[in-house]
């Protein structure tokens, strides 16, 4: 997975430590009036996460998917991903 890896991003977490990330994909849901994101963390490709992606004038913050409709759509969104990536490979 890592040659297709290539937009990285770094994000400050709560504690304030500063995190690399590795995103796979971002996804615009007219459905939810959300953006959601796509990632593993840079020194752990194996597990894939998603995130509600948030936007301001000034910053983009990420929040957690505790709706349970939107985390079987993103599931659904990731499983996509990780198809396409493994054909790809």
């Amino acid at each position: 997975m890592d040659d297709y890896l290539e937009n990285k991003l770094i994000i400050t977490a709560e504690d304030g430590n500063k995190v690399l990330i590795n995103v796979l994909d971002i996804i615009d849901s007219y459905t939810y009036n959300k953006t959601f994101m796509i990632y593993t963390f840079a020194n752990e490709n194996k597990s894939v996460f998603a995130s509600i992606l948030n936007e301001d004038s000034a910053s983009y913050s990420l929040d957690t998917i505790i709706n349970q409709e939107e985390i079987d759509y993103i599931n659904a969104e990731i499983n996509r991903v990780c198809s396409e990536l493994a054909e790809a490979n």
